[in-house]
């Protein structure tokens, strides 16, 4: 499963975990930092995702990273607003962050509200351009790497 036809998977899949679970955190922190959603980290988040999953793929770029780094924007998104949600229960029930974040009623709670955190067109806006942005860059990058590769292996002697 790791390697098929010089395609590796598992270490994009890595790459981008941790790039969804740092995403999903910087969002949280600004929102408690700023008191508001800024949707144009969702981006960010897309952003991120792509450029993690063309890092741990040797820029070696099949549909099925771009997959991967649109699944794991999805899930930084998720992760965000979730910690988001957690970090303000934690502030309204004066109760510890760190507590709350595994709290079985918090998860049941988000899980059962999960639709009105993403209804509003603006969400929605923000995650499709999530998603073109986790899309596009690794398919963008790859073709960068591999422009330069044909120009630098382009030095054959003239005659």
């Amino acid at each position: 499963m790791e390697e098929k036809q010089g395609i590796k998977i598992g270490m994009p899949i890595i790459g981008g975990l941790i790039a969804a679970i740092v995403g999903g955190a910087v969002w949280a922190a600004v929102a408690a930092m700023t008191e508001y959603e800024v949707g144009l980290i969702a981006i960010l988040i897309g952003a991120l995702t792509g450029y993690a999953v063309v890092l741990l793929s040797n820029k070696r770029i099949a549909t099925v990273h771009k997959v991967i780094a649109v699944i794991f924007a999805l899930v930084g998104i998720v992760l965000g607003k979730y910690l988001t949600v957690v970090y303000f229960a934690s502030e309204m029930f004066d109760e510890s962050f760190m507590q709350l974040v595994f709290d079985g009623e918090i998860v049941n709670a988000f899980i059962e509200t999960f639709s009105d955190y993403f209804g509003e067109p603006m969400d929605l806006l923000f995650i499709g351009l999530a998603i073109v942005s986790a899309w596009q860059i690794p398919g963008r990058m790859a073709k960068t790497s591999m422009a330069t590769e044909a120009s630098s292996t382009d030095h054959a002697p003239r005659a």
